[in-house]
C-alpha cells in the first residue's frame, strides 16, 4: 500500500487536503461527493452518528439546533460549541469530525491509509489557537506532524510551484472567517517570513452578515413583515445570502427569492449595492494590509507581488481594491481554494522525511509526534529537484510574549518574545534574569501574557492573559534573589515557560494554556478520542 503524509486546510467554512503524488505534484483530493472541498460543517444526526459537509450545512436549515458551523471561531477561545444530547462539546471535538471526513474521504480515494497530517491555521492564531488545532487532529486519531501558518503554506506552493528568483510577496489571505495578511521572501524554494497582521475573527461570514441584513430589510419593507425571522428562517437567510454573494463575482446583479412566515418576495442585489453595504469590512483588510507593508518596509523589503488566497478573495472588490491601492495587480496563477492545503502537503512531506526535535520540555501535555515508520511512496527530492536545490523555511513570530513583573513598585508586563521576530531554526528563545519581590518568598508566579505589542513594557490586562506557573522557592530568600525565565516558542506557535531558582537550582517547565480554560489537558483529548471512535462520520 502507498505511503502518503498529506496537508489539511482546516477551514472556517470548508475544508481540503491534498498530498503529493509520484510526480512531485500536489494534488488535492476530492470528497465522497466529488468535490475538492468540503464544507466546514457538522451535523449530529443521533449519538452514534454525525454528518459532515454539503448534507450538513443543507440540513441546518431544517435542524439548526444540532449544527455547528464556524466552529473556527471558536478554537483556542471557547470551550463550549454545542449541546448535543445533554452534553457540551468542545471546538476541538466538533473540529475533529471535519478532519475525519476529508481524511477517511481521501482515504478510500486513494485506497491508503491517511495517518500522518500537517493542519494549517491562519497566521494570525496565537498560541491557545494553534494548540486547539493539534489537538482536534489529535482527537481525530491522527498524527499530527506540524501546525504551519496558512499564508506560509500558500507561500510554499507558490515557491515550488511558479516563482521565479528572488521575490518579496505579499499573501493576502481573507478565508470564510479569518483574514491573514503576511509578507515574504521567496526566493525559489527559500522561503522566509518577515511580518503578520490580521483578524482572525473577520472573513467571508461578515460579508453574508451584511448581505443577510440587506436583504432582511429589503424583504420587510416590501411584505410588512416584522423582521422576526425564527432560527430556520435565519438559517435560510443565510445559505441565500452565501449563494448570492458567489453568484456576484461573475454578474452584476443577483435575484433572490426569501419567504417567511407566509410571505414572499424577490430581492434584487447588485454587485454596487453588495460592495457599497461591505465596504467598511473591505476597508479593515486594507488597513491591515498597511500596517504589514510597513513593517516589512522598516526592515528594507519592499512589495514585488501579492498572492490572493482563500476563497473569500474571489469577490471582484478584493482585486480590485488592492490593484487601485498598491498598484500591483494580484496574481492569479494558484487556486486560492486549494493552494493553502496543497501547500501544507508539500511541506508535510518535508517535515515526516526530516524531523525536528522537539523544544519544549517534557513535561508537554501533548503527545510528540511519531518518528517516522516507513519510507514515503514520494521521495523528498523529487520537490527540491523542481527548485533546484534545497527548501528552506524560515519562520516569524505573529505575537509577542510578556511575563508579569514588579517594575519600580507596579506591576508590567515585560514583553520576552517580540511579534515579527525572526525564529532561526524554526524555534525562538529567550532567557532573562529577574529577581524576587520581597525577602522569604515562598513561590514565584510567572504570569504569561501574549499581545501585538512590540514596546519592552505594557499594562497588565487581562484580556491578554495566556496562562501562568508557579515556581516554589527554599525559605530565607533575601529580597532580589535570582531568578531565571526562559521563554521558548516555536514554529507552531506552542509557548514553553522554564522558570529556574539559581540559589537552589529548581526549576519548573510549563506549557502555556489558555487561562480561561478553552485548552484540553491531556487527559480530555484522549477521552474525547476514545469517544470520537464510536461515531461514525458521514
Amino acid at each position: 500500500m502507498a505511503k502518503y503524509v498529506f496537508g489539511i486546510d482546516l477551514g472556517t467554512t470548508y475544508s481540503c487536503i491534498a498530498y503529493v503524488d509520484e510526480t512531485g505534484n500536489a494534488v488535492v483530493v476530492k470528497n465522497q461527493e466529488g468535490s475538492n472541498t468540503t464544507p466546514s460543517v457538522v451535523n449530529f444526526a443521533d449519538p452514534s452518528h454525525v454528518v459532515v459537509g454539503q448534507v450538513a450545512k443543507e440540513t441546518a436549515v431544517i435542524d439548526p439546533q444540532n449544527t455547528v458551523a464556524l466552529v473556527k471561531t471558536l478554537m483556542g477561545k471557547s470551550n463550549f460549541a454545542i449541546n448535543y444530547n445533554g452534553e457540551d462539546l468542545s471546538p476541538e471535538y466538533v473540529s475533529n469530525f471535519i478532519l475525519r471526513k476529508v481524511a477517511e474521504d481521501a482515504s478510500k480515494a486513494l485506497n491508503t491509509e491517511v495517518k500522518d497530517v500537517v493542519i494549517t491555521c491562519p497566521a494570525y492564531f496565537g498560541t491557545a489557537e494553534a494548540e486547539a488545532t493539534k489537538q482536534a487532529g489529535i482527537i481525530a486519531g491522527l498524527n499530527v506532524i506540524e501546525i504551519i501558518r496558512e499564508p506560509t503554506a500558500a507561500a510554499i506552493c507558490y515557491g515550488v510551484t511558479k516563482a521565479e528568483g528572488k521575490k518579496t510577496i505579499l499573501v493576502y489571505d481573507l478565508g470564510g472567517g479569518t483574514f491573514d495578511v503576511t509578507v515574504m521572501s521567496v526566493d525559489n524554494g527559500n522561503i522566509e517570513v518577515i511580518c503578520s497582521d490580521g483578524n482572525h475573527q473577520l472573513g467571508g461570514k461578515d460579508w453574508d452578515t451584511e448581505v443577510m441584513n440587506y436583504l432582511a430589510t429589503q424583504f420587510c419593507s416590501e411584505t410588512g413583515f416584522d423582521g422576526d425571522f425564527d432560527e430556520y428562517a435565519q438559517q435560510d437567510l443565510r445559505l441565500k445570502a452565501e449563494k448570492a454573494k458567489q453568484q456576484l463575482t461573475a454578474r452584476e446583479e443577483v435575484p433572490v427569492m426569501l419567504d417567511a412566515a407566509g410571505l414572499r418576495a424577490r430581492v434584487m442585489l447588485s454587485r454596487a449595492t453588495f460592495d457599497d453595504i461591505t465596504q467598511v469590512l473591505l476597508n479593515e483588510t486594507i488597513e491591515k494590509t498597511d500596517a504589514a507593508i510597513a513593517v516589512a518596509e522598516s526592515k528594507g523589503y519592499k512589495i514585488d507581488e501579492i498572492l490572493l488566497c482563500g476563497g473569500s478573495t474571489r469577490m471582484p472588490q478584493v482585486e480590485k481594491a488592492l490593484t487601485e491601492k498598491y498598484g500591483i495587480s494580484p496574481q492569479k496563477t494558484l487556486d486560492p481554494d486549494e493552494a493553502v492545503a496543497k501547500g501544507a502537503a508539500i511541506y508535510a512531506l518535508l517535515a515526516y522525511n526530516n524531523p525536528k526535535p522537539d523544544p519544549t520540555p517534557s513535561s508537554n501535555p501533548d503527545p510528540s509526534p511519531e518518528p517516522p515508520k516507513e519510507k514515503t511512496t514520494v521521495n523528498p527530492e523529487i520537490i527540491e529537484n523542481k527548485v533546484g536545490g534545497k527548501i528552506g523555511i524560515t519562520f516569524a513570530t505573529t505575537k509577542s510574549y510578556a511575563l508579569e513583573v514588579l517594575d519600580h513598585g507596579e506591576l508590567k508586563c515585560r514583553n520576552m518574545i517580540i511579534k515579527d521576530e525572526k525564529m532561526d531554526n524554526g524555534i525562538v528563545s529567550v532567557t532573562k534574569q529577574f529577581g524576587t519581590a520581597v525577602a522569604n518568598q515562598e513561590t514565584a508566579d510567572l504570569v504569561v501574557y501574549e499581545s501585538d505589542f512590540k514596546s519592552e513594557y505594557f499594562d497588565v490586562d487581562e484580556d491578554y492573559k495566556l496562562g501562568s506557573a508557579s515556581l516554589e522557592l527554599p525559605g530565607n530568600l533575601p529580597e532580589n534573589s535570582p531568578l531565571e525565565v526562559t521563554f521558548t516558542l516555536n514554529n507552531e506557535g506552542i509557548l514553553s515557560v522554564t522558570g529556574v531558582d539559581i540559589t537552589s537550582g529548581k526549576e519548573i517547565h510549563a506549557t502555556m494554556q489558555a487561562t480561561a480554560g478553552t485548552t484540553m489537558s491531556k487527559e480530555d483529548v484522549a477521552a474525547a478520542r476514545a469517544k470520537s471512535n464510536n461515531i461514525v462520520v458521514q
